[in-house]
């Protein structure tokens, strides 16, 4: 008898690859559509130039 998997019961995936690049970073990123990728990138952007000009840079 086939048992199939049901959606819940998925394979379990690597967090990290042999390299040591965490993988779900990157498959959280793959869900998100391009709009919101690039809104998360952004948000990211504008932190960092906060922290710069906050520390005189």
């Amino acid at each position: 008898m086939s048992e199939e998997l049901s959606e819940h019961e998925a394979i379990p995936q690597a967090e990290y690859s042999e390299d040591g690049v965490d993988l779900t970073l990157i498959r959280w990123m793959l869900s998100l559509t391009p709009a919101e990728r690039l809104q998360v990138l952004q948000r990211h952007v504008n932190a960092i130039l906060e922290l710069r000009r906050l520390n005189g840079g």
